[in-house]
Order: C-alpha cells, then sequence, then structure tokens
C-alpha cells in the first residue's frame, strides 16, 4: 500500500509522498516537518519508513521529545492518534486509509503531563488493625531459605543452559563502525562483549549515527551456528543554501544531473567534489565546482548574477518604424531596448515601405546601435509590352524576360530600359517609378535593315524569299535584319532551301548553286546528304561518310592540348546532324520558365539565341521529349535523377557523338580535315563567326586580335555564313555538349575504331566546339576539346539521331 502524506506545520499545508521519506523534524532549515518557536537549524527527529510501517528516531540526545506522554529514548513504531510532544508543541499522527494526516499545533506548559503520583492507599478501618505477631524457628528458617536458594540455582542454572544450547550468537558488523546498535524483539536479547546470543524469533535492528540515516531493519532468528550480518548506513546528503544578487528563482545542475532547489534555497548533494552549474532566465549561467561536507551539515553559497542582454539602440529614416524580434513588437524608433545574447533577427516596418529585416549577434554587456537606417519606399509595378511582342527586356543591365511582361521595380530611382528584337533596333528608355505605382508603357519596335549581296547558279533560276518571288536573282537586297528564308529552284535541278539573316551595317554575300541529280549522285562517293525536320521545326542533314577519317591533331599543330591525340574513326551508321544550335525559343517549348540569363551586360535569353546554362541531363530530357512529340524511342533513361544512354543506341533523338561532330565540322564536304571554322589561318579575316572580340575586351583577357562580330554576348543563330554548307556556328556562339562521357584515347592512331559513343559511364561529358568566351587559337581550333559536368553561360546544344 502506498500512502500520501498530509503536512500542516509552521509553513503552510503541503502533501508528500513516501519517495519523499525519510522526513526530517525540526526548524526551517530541514525542510521536512517544521516546529514553530525553534531555531532554523535545529534537528529533533526523522520520520522514516520501514517494510512500509512509519517510525520515529530521535536525532541525537534530545530530552524534550516525547511519544504518547513518555519521555523517547530510542526509535518507535507510529500508529494512528499517537502523538509526538516536542516542547511546546504537539506532532498529531492520524491514519484514514491511504492518508496519514500530519498536524502541527503549538502547546503551552500547563498541558504538558505531570509525573505520575504514587498510587493511593485506601486506609478504611486502619485504626482497629493490628500488626501481626509471628512466632518463628530460625533454624527451620534458615534452612528452608537454603533449600529455595537451591531450586531457584538450579532452575535457572538449567534455564541458561537450556538458553544457551537454543540461542544464536549473532555478530553485527556496521559501517561507519561508530553507529548505535539495537536489536529488539521478544525473547529479549542477551549481550556478550560484541556479539549477541538471541533465541528464535522475530527482531528489528536500529542502528542510528549522526550524519546518516537512521536504519531499521526486520531479521528471523532461527536455532543454527553464529550469524553474522552487516549493515552500511546511507549518509545524509550535505545541505546546500544558495544565494544570488539579484534575487532570481535560480535552476541548478550537479554534473550535468538537474537537482531540485526547495522554497528556502535548499538543495541537497551529495557528499564529494561536484561541478555546479546554476542557470537562470536573463542573466548568464554560473559553474563553480565546490567540495560538499554532506552528513546532513549545512553550507552557503552565494553568486552574483552577470546580465545576459545587451542594450539596442535603434533609429530609422524616417522614424516611427515598428521594431519586431521573433514576432513579437518591441516598440517603434527611436527605440532603446535590450535583447538577450544570440541571434536575432530584427524587422522594421513603416506602412508605405519595404520591410527591413536586419539579422543581428547579440553578446551579453555589448551594446548595440543601429543608427539612421533608412527606410526603401515600397516598389513601383511597370506593365511592359512591346510591338511585335517577344522582345527581350533589359532592366538597368540585367534580363529581365521577354514582353509582355509586369515588372516589379525600385520607387524613386532611375531604370534603364532596354528593348531588344532580332531584326529590330533596341528601344532605350529611362524610367523612374513613385511608390506603389502602376504604370503601363507600349512600345512600338523599329525594325533594323541588312545588306545581302545575291548571287544564284543558274541565273534564270526561280528565287523566294519568304514564299515570295524576287524579279533578280543577282545583285543587292536590302532586308530586315531577321532571319528570311531563300527558296532557288529549277526544272532538272535539285531546289536549295536556306535561312538568311542579314545583319545591321555589315554587308553579305550568300552565293547559292543549284546541282542535278547527276552532280549530286557524283557527290555520294564521299557522303550523303540530305534533309529532314523534326516535329519541333529542326532542320537536320543527313550524313552517311563513306571513309574513315583521322580525330585529334598532330603534335605539332600551334595550340595543339594533350587531350587532342590522333583517333582512327569509321562511321559506318547514317546519321541526321541538325543544322543549327537549339535556340531559347526551342527550349521553352519544353520548359516554359528556362532562363538564359545574362552575362556582364549581355542578354543572353532572347527567343532566336542559343540555349545556354543548361545542364547535360537537361539536354538529355530535351532529346527524349522530341522523341515522345515524334514517337521514335527515348534514346536516354532516367536513373537516380541522372539520363544513361540506351544501349545499343537507337534512332531517336539525342545529343551529337563527338566523332559525329568532328565529321561534320572538319570532314564534310571536304578532302581533309579543316583545322579552323574559317579558309585561312589565324586570326580570321573578315566576319566568319561568333568569338570573344573587341566588344568583350572589358572582361575577357583573350580576345581574337582586331575582331569585331558586333556581338557581346551570343549571337541569334545561323547569324553567320554556314560551314560548311548547310551547318552554322559549328565553331564560335557557344560550345556544345557532347553524347559522350569524357576520356583520353592515347595510342589509337593506327586502330580504326567503328561508330564510336564514348565510354559507359563517367564525371564530366565532352564539350566541343568554340563559344563568344573563346578567343585564342587553341580554343578556336576545331580539333579543340574540353568537357564539363556543370551548366556554362557559353554551353548549349544540338541534336543528332541515327538514320536509315
Amino acid at each position: 500500500m502506498t500512502r500520501e502524506y498530509f503536512i500542516t506545520d509552521a509553513l503552510a499545508e503541503r502533501q508528500v509522498t513516501e519517495v519523499d521519506l525519510p522526513l526530517r523534524v525540526g526548524g526551517k532549515e530541514q525542510g521536512g516537518i517544521v516546529i514553530p518557536g525553534v531555531a532554523d537549524e535545529r534537528l529533533f527527529a526523522f520520520i522514516a519508513l520501514s517494510d512500509g510501517h512509519a517510525y520515529i528516531q530521535p536525532a541525537g540526545d534530545n530530552s524534550s521529545l516525547f511519544h504518547n506522554d513518555e519521555r523517547m529514548t530510542d526509535s518507535v513504531w507510529l500508529k494512528s492518534g499517537d502523538r509526538i510532544q516536542i516542547g511546546g508543541s504537539v506532532i498529531n499522527w492520524l491514519v484514514q486509509g491511504d492518508k496519514v494526516l500530519i498536524d502541527v499545533q503549538g502547546q503551552s506548559d500547563d498541558h504538558f503531563p505531570r509525573p505520575p503520583s504514587a498510587p493511593s492507599v485506601d486506609y478504611q478501618n486502619s485504626g482497629n488493625y493490628e500488626l501481626p505477631v509471628h512466632r518463628q524457628d530460625h533454624g527451620q528458617s534458615d534452612g528452608k531459605k537454603r533449600h529455595r536458594y537451591f531450586i531457584a540455582f538450579i532452575s535457572l542454572l538449567i534455564l541458561l543452559v537450556g538458553y544457551l544450547l537454543i540461542a544464536t550468537p549473532v555478530v553485527i558488523r556496521t559501517i561507519p563502525q561508530t553507529a548505535a546498535v539495537k536489536m529488539k524483539g521478544l525473547p529479549p536479547v542477551l549481550s556478550l562483549w560484541n556479539s549477541r546470543l538471541v533465541l528464535p524469533g522475530q527482531y528489528t535492528i536500529e542502528m542510528t549515527e549522526t550524519g546518516y540515516y537512521p536504519l531499521h531493519e526486520p531479521v528471523d532468528i532461527e536455532i543454527g551456528e553464529m550469524l553474522e550480518l552487516s549493515y552500511e548506513l546511507t549518509e545524509l546528503p550535505g545541505l546546500l543554501t544558495i544565494t544570488s544578487t539579484p534575487v532570481v528563482p535560480l535552476q541548478l545542475s550537479v554534473d550535468g544531473v538537474k537537482t531540485e532547489i526547495s522554497q528556502q534555497g535548499v538543495a541537497e548533494v551529495e557528499r564529494g567534489r561536484h561541478k555546479l552549474h546554476i542557470a537562470t532566465a536573463r542573466y548568464l549561467p554560473e559553474e563553480q565546482e565546490l567540495d560538499i561536507q554532506g552528513y546532513g551539515k549545512s553550507q552557503q553559497l552565494a553568486i552574483v548574477l552577470k546580465p545576459a542582454w545587451a542594450e539596442l539602440l535603434i533609429t530609422t529614416e524616417p522614424e516611427s518604424a515598428a521594431v519586431y524580434v521573433k514576432g513579437k513588437l518591441l516598440g517603434k524608433t527611436p527605440l532603446k531596448t535590450e535583447l538577450l545574447q544570440g541571434n536575432h533577427e530584427i524587422q522594421l516596418k513603416l506602412e508605405g515601405f519595404k520591410t527591413v529585416s536586419i539579422k543581428q549577434i547579440v553578446e551579453a554587456g555589448k551594446n548595440i546601435t543601429l543608427n539612421k537606417i533608412e527606410l526603401e519606399p515600397v516598389d513601383g509595378v511597370l506593365v511592359l509590352s512591346s510591338v511585335p511582342s517577344a522582345a527581350s527586356i533589359v532592366i538597368d543591365g540585367k534580363f529581365s524576360g521577354t514582353t509582355p511582361k509586369k515588372l516589379t521595380l525600385t520607387a524613386n530611382a532611375k531604370h534603364s530600359l532596354e528593348l531588344s528584337k532580332a531584326g529590330y533596333a533596341t528601344a532605350k528608355k529611362s524610367i523612374n517609378l513613385k511608390p506603389d505605382e502602376e504604370r503601363t508603357i507600349d512600345i512600338a519596335l523599329t525594325s533594323e535593315m541588312g545588306t545581302i549581296f545575291l548571287t544564284i547558279r543558274p541565273a534564270d533560276a526561280t528565287t523566294l524569299l519568304d514564299g515570295k518571288k524576287l524579279e533578280k536573282n543577282q545583285g543587292r537586297l536590302r532586308l530586315a535584319a531577321r532571319p528570311h528564308t531563300l527558296t532557288v529552284s529549277k526544272p532538272g535541278y535539285i531546289s536549295e532551301k536556306l535561312t538568311i539573316r542579314p545583319r545591321p551595317g555589315t554587308g553579305q554575300n550568300v552565293e547559292i548553286s543549284l546541282q542535278t541529280a547527276k552532280q549530286q549522285a557524283a557527290k555520294k562517293k564521299s557522303s550523303t546528304s540530305t534533309a529532314a525536320t523534326s516535329i519541333a521545326g529542326h532542320q537536320l542533314l543527313r550524313i552517311h561518310p563513306q571513309r574513315s577519317f583521322m580525330m585529334g591533331a598532330s603534335r605539332r599543330e600551334a595550340g595543339r592540348r594533350a587531350n587532342e591525340s590522333q583517333r582512327l574513326v569509321q562511321l559506318q551508321r547514317p546519321f541526321y546532324f541538325s543544322s543549327k544550335e537549339v535556340t531559347n525559343g526551342d527550349y521553352r517549348r519544353f520548359n516554359k520558365t528556362h532562363d538564359s540569363g545574362n552575362f556582364d551586360g549581355a542578354a543572353l535569353n532572347g527567343d532566336e539565341q542559343p540555349v545556354v546554362n543548361i545542364s547535360w541531363d537537361n539536354a538529355a530530357r530535351y532529346t527524349n521529349w522530341l522523341s515522345k512529340q515524334q514517337g521514335l524511342s527515348p534514346a536516354y533513361v532516367e536513373k537516380d535523377k541522372k539520363m544513361v544512354a540506351v544501349r545499343p543506341m537507337n534512332d531517336g533523338y539525342r545529343l551529337p557523338t563527338e566523332a559525329e561532330w568532328a565529321w561534320a565540322a572538319r570532314m564534310q564536304d571536304q578532302k581533309s580535315a579543316q583545322r579552323y571554322p574559317w579558309n585561312g589561318s589565324f586570326p580570321p579575316t573578315g566576319k566568319v563567326g561568333n568569338y570573344a572580340d573587341a566588344r568583350i575586351a572589358d572582361t575577357l583577357a583573350d580576345i581574337v586580335p582586331g575582331y569585331d562580330d558586333n556581338f557581346r554576348g551570343s549571337a541569334p543563330v545561323a547569324s553567320f555564313p554556314a560551314r560548311p554548307r548547310g551547318f552554322y556556328d559549328l565553331g564560335g556562339n557557344v560550345a556544345e555538349w557532347m553524347h559522350d562521357y569524357y576520356a583520353v584515347y592515347p595510342g589509337e592512331s593506327a586502330k580504326r575504331v567503328i561508330d564510336p559513343a564514348g565510354p559507359a559511364s563517367g564525371e564530366h561529358h565532352v564539350v566541343r566546339g568554340s563559344s563568344w568566351r573563346h578567343g585564342n587559337i587553341t580554343e578556336l581550333r576545331l580539333s579543340y576539346r574540353d568537357y564539363s559536368s556543370k551548366p556554362r553561360y557559353d554551353l548549349g546544344f544540338r541534336i543528332a539521331r541515327y538514320g536509315k
């Protein structure tokens, strides 16, 4: 049975359980049952449990301690209705089922019991009594006495022998050895020197010692050999009183274990050296090592707490901004407040202005001043459109999408706006919006013009420009600087169709020579090339090389790198190779949210510009999307969020293999491998491609000497003459992802490899071709090899697939 104890004493009414026993009886410092009117440190007794039974044990010599009017010299069992008297106070002990009521009451000296008087004698008729007279025979009387003494001696001897025969010697050893030991029970215990003779029965061993918890231990004694019992008393903890300046509630941990502190500020701590950690709200924690005396002795510890905060002074322009920390309003600026040490996010809010967030590290005692924080007005909104639409928007040198678009701009600030679109002059405008203003602007773009010098053979062929017949096949054409489609045809000849893009301020020569079927058949000895169009509008040319060729470069070639070792390759399977690089407009049909961004003032996100800032995996995903649209098997599968090539390779759209790219760039329509993407040597003459030039000399160290192609960044695809015929930008504009994982191939110049597609796995993929960021002889050569595992501002791709 588990009982609850309800105490009413000089402190208050409270409740404890058996776990809280033993209880100390004495002054306030004892923290148990408090006796009124006695010194705080005075200790009279302990109340404890033994086998579920409560008993009271005097603490030392307390002559003023009585149990039911009898002076206590030893421990006594407690039962319902008992009264313990201490000086002028009485503890009433009342048991009601599972409850024990302990009531302390003060009493005057008149209520203490008087010493018991001698029993009264009834002397009725005493006046008439007489003393009896006896006659005795002295000799006979002495003999009877001796007989009786003998009988008594013999009886006592028999009893002693019997006692010794059935009694068990008991030796009790204690820690500490100075503990007072009593063995109580019936029959009585006979003490002999350091042992006891005990008859069979049930006894209670009681042990007491100053500074230890008393022990009450029942023991059963049976007839037998000497019994040795050992007991160890439990030390009383030390009583540590902790006071703080200022006085605040404290939390105590002893050697990392949380320890309770009583309402009187007293904590019980075991004897020994301990590490104390004292914590409280808003103050720095204190740590001390302290030797605790234990054995119920009282010790004092006084600490001076240090603040765990710093003062914060914050002002704003304008004033009256609300200051929030962790969502709590602290006040309005100017504000002086306190912040606890640690990392804080301070928010300043004022209607009509942007919310300001400040991350602040606060160190205790180091005051912080945030002075004159300027609040920015809320943004304005610009609703921008253009004629024609889909013009690229650049705000303050940063690409911001295409028209039409709603833009958020900083209010009360001058912004530069540029709208550009292929074939149109760039429109520039200065914008300054008021706070919370919404302004609508529609800008009409002006067409730009370029010059084409056209030569058609045969001269009497029919030429269509964007579907309309030209009156003259030869001479100068003044056209808008945007893509145009030229179609040339004549009976008996194979028709030609190509895209031209005039450039403002620069003339271009366009020569088209039609071939008869017989002439074209003659060219098939080296390769076969016919056009195909993907469902998304990509134009691809069919290539079927009829001979092997050497990839890489000779060691004697100027600018050669070590990874360009020569390799003998044979492409046996015909393949389709896209005429142009994939544009932003193409890619956004697959991913509408893609943004190629801008680089140092060069916009890269125009619909006709090549897509960049795209990973190899996303390029492969685009080719799979094309295959799905056209009902072809995907060339890649996704494993663990990575694209992996299907093997053996199928006829789905994919990235070109490095060997296919090398053939198209260096061998197509050529008798020998070409070194540069133009005729002649380095540097190029004329505008032959988009390379690092004078337009970006302020940013890039290596540029083509004396070269200006009119583009700071990437150019719209097919802005420069095709080389070889039908293929654009194999040199310049953007570098291109290859299908192959990157590897080097030393010692393969004499061993022919059929349709290579690179290793089955790797960390990087091959990158071929130069870009608008390349300007030295090494990078502009067609044998230049690079690799990457990440997107770049100058890295795009084109598509390919196997043919039949």
